[in-house]
């Protein structure tokens, strides 16, 4: 089984790669250069979680504690996804299409022969990123730079990939919305494309007009494992932290405040907090036990105006500004508590973890 998918996929890379060379000088060139197909193998007989299945979830809006029917553990010899380049050596992928895997083979544009010397450095399974390194010289890859700026809902987005085992296919769409939840991780948000996005696109990127990456495609909401519109990206700043912490590090810290957040669901306090000219209604409805908010003195019902001097409007903007910190980093809030606006420093905590699910044979 294993011999027979390699043979076909060396036949498709040869006989249509080289075939296509003579367009690699359009816009799109350096793009594909840096997308590479992740091919996982395990002895036969090995039950671990179908990577395609993975890849495409009930959805973010899921209920994290239940485990739908698309990921029941099954027998996969093999699996396939996405990843790209962000330099000579490194591949950024999702973690779901390494995860569980005996052997990991690469396939890259423009070169008809498969890379094997390659290892998993890192991963994050909360985030679902997993850094890889090639250790072959002399590749003919290039890489993908990350986008400086978010996309706006509305603008241009490229998906480029191999969903449904339709290799290198790029798709295009819009942003659709620029905030979907992960109910299993609050650290975790995506944006949410229309681009088309199936099995095997987990792990390539989404690019903006100007081929820079915007985000990671990761999971699609669909009730039969097939785009029905819907795409979920992680966004590039979580990606890059997490990519250029496993490549100095070997591994991925997140930074934790200790409290449950929310626009005020208290109407009263609402109309309060208007008339009084506060403008700000982003509610701290919980403070966690131990953490660093129950050290530094923030209370539950303080009104989060700012932090660090950026001003604060909703929880995805607390979320994104921990992004750029790390635990031991020193944050000020300002929030309004008892008609009155004050100062709150506090020292962000790590963020504890649930036990990493190992990567097969590393």
């Amino acid at each position: 089984m294993k011999k027979f998918f390699t043979i076909i996929i060396f036949f498709i890379f040869s006989s249509t790669v080289f075939a296509e060379n003579n367009t690699l000088n359009w816009k799109w060139g350096t793009a594909f250069n840096s997308v590479v197909l992740v091919s996982g193998e395990n002895e036969i007989g090995k039950i671990v979680t179908n990577p395609f299945d993975q890849a495409v979830p009930d959805g973010p809006m899921k209920d994290p504690n239940k485990t739908p029917n698309s990921v029941k553990p099954k027998v996969v010899p093999y699996g396939m996804g996405s990843g790209f380049f962000i330099d000579k050596t490194h591949i950024v992928t999702n973690y779901h299409v390494v995860k569980g895997f005996d052997k990991l083979t690469l396939y890259i544009y423009n070169h008809p022969y498969p890379v094997e010397d390659v290892e998993v450095i890192g991963y994050d399974e909360s985030i679902d990123i997993a850094i890889l390194q090639v250790n072959e010289k002399d590749l003919p890859n290039e890489f993908l730079s990350f986008a400086n700026n978010s996309p706006l809902i509305g603008d241009d987005v490229y998906a480029l990939g191999h969903g449904m085992s339709q290799v290198w296919s790029l798709t295009k769409g819009i942003l659709s919305y620029d905030y979907r939840r992960n109910p299993g991780t609050s650290f975790v948000h995506y944006l949410q494309t229309d681009a088309v996005i199936n099995s095997g696109n987990s792990g390539g990127p989404l690019l903006n007009k100007d081929s820079e990456v915007v985000g990671v495609n990761t999971l699609i909401m669909s009730g039969d494992k097939y785009y029905v519109g819907y795409g979920y990206v992680i966004p590039t700043p979580l990606v890059e932290r997490v990519a250029n912490q496993i490549i100095e590090t070997g591994k991925h810290v997140k930074p934790s405040i200790g409290i449950k957040m929310s626009i005020t669901t208290d109407r009263k306090l609402y109309e309060k907090l208007k008339s009084a000219g506060v403008g700000h209604y982003l509610e701290i409805q919980e403070i966690i036990v131990g953490s660093a908010a129950e050290q530094y003195g923030l209370q539950k019902g303080d009104i989060i105006m700012s932090i660090d001097g950026t001003d604060i409007q909703v929880m995805p903007q607390v979320i994104e500004f921990l992004w750029t910190k790390n635990p031991g980093d020193k944050i000020v809030f300002k929030v309004y508590r008892n008609n009155k606006t004050i100062n709150v420093p506090v020292v962000l905590g790590l963020m504890e973890e649930k036990e990493p699910v190992p990567i097969y044979g590393k």
